[in-house]
């Protein structure tokens, strides 16, 4: 048997920046195939003709071996590994597409960070709903999409219940890009999700006042409601203090992040002219909708989660952002 007939394929279903970024990283450090998989069928067609995705991750070249598709049941077929980098609220509808075309499933690597608006289900959960399947990865941590691609030093966190699954550490982890492994997959998606709504918050509190200790103690509260919140449901405390949590929160909270700038815009902007922008540019910021599920979550076991609490009221119930940014810097200074 030759070479290529016994070739891994890996297919990552999300032309966004970290879909490419993976695509790039997977196809430049081994040997395996990779198809890449996006609806926009111009853009696609684009990777194809300049091998670059000059829409979400440009000036990165993405190698021979990284084909881009528009055709899903190609994309998944004969797939080793199918990794979902689609955002939070796409991924019901890709898991039915998938069920349409494969029964027997490989692995699912999942990328996204949030929650489904209408049920709070985590990712993990919808697709263990509709695939009925249990072999199930995450890959989170701190490291932006162009950071991986470059391969800037970064930590990433890959989480699976299944041990043996933890194998695909191998598949990411570079001399630059560090891999740790945990099975807490509740904690690292819960972390995730959580992080998209807390720096929104944090991002209003830094137009009133930009201080280290001010962003250190809005941090800290952020991920004491990530341990509170996840100890009721069974996730572990440990992965809250970690790459998963604190660290992706800390990386996060910077005019890097889209939810960070979101927060900064809503406070300059109003709540109602950033989401009509939004919605013109048709652009998704995960953290928005994630406000939604997390403020639902903490109501249904009854915690109060005050940076959670706040963002969705400026949010969903257009309280004055200055009045809430005030509330937040208000009480990190009676923690200090």
């Amino acid at each position: 048997m030759s070479n290529q007939e016994t070739k891994k394929t890996i297919s990552i279903l999300g032309a966004g920046s970290m879909g490419t970024a993976i695509a790039f990283l997977i196809g430049t450090e081994r040997d395996w195939k990779v198809k890449l998989w996006g609806r926009d069928t111009k853009l696609l067609s684009e990777i194809k003709e300049t091998r670059e995705n000059k829409k979400y991750l440009p000036r990165i070249r993405l190698p021979g071996r990284v084909l881009a598709t528009s055709d899903l049941e190609e994309a998944i077929k004969d797939s080793d590994l199918i990794a979902l980098t689609v955002p939070s609220f796409a991924v019901r509808e890709m898991s039915e597409r998938i069920s349409i075309f494969k029964r027997n499933l490989p692995p699912l690597l999942m990328i996204s960070k949030g929650m489904e608006k209408e049920t709070c289900l985590f990712p993990f959960q919808i697709v263990e709903e509709i695939l009925k399947t249990k072999e199930i990865l995450h890959l989170t941590g701190v490291g932006y999409a162009k950071e991986i691609a470059k391969q800037n030093p970064v930590t990433e966190v890959l989480v699976a219940r299944q041990r043996e699954l933890l194998c695909f550490k191998n598949l990411f982890q570079t001399r630059n890009i560090r891999i740790e492994t945990s099975d807490d997959l509740l904690g690292a998606q819960l972390g995730g999700a959580l992080k998209n709504v807390m720096v929104i918050g944090i991002g209003m509190a830094e137009c009133l006042e930009q201080k280290p200790e001010i962003k250190a103690g809005l941090i800290s509260l952020g991920v004491k409601e990530m341990i509170e919140l996840g100890k009721v449901m069974g996730a572990k405390e440990e992965t809250f203090e970690g790459p998963a949590g604190r660290g992706d929160l800390e990386l996060s909270s910077s005019h890097s992040s889209r939810n960070y700038q979101l927060g900064r815009d809503i406070f300059l902007q109003g709540i109602k002219e950033v989401e009509k922008r939004l919605q013109q540019q048709r652009k998704t910021v995960e953290g928005l909708h994630t406000a939604w599920s997390s403020y639902k979550l903490a109501q249904k076991y009854g915690l109060e989660l005050p940076l959670v609490e706040w963002v969705y009221r400026v949010i969903y119930e257009k309280e004055n952002p200055k009045e809430i940014a005030e509330k937040l810097m208000g009480l990190v200074k009676q923690t200090h």
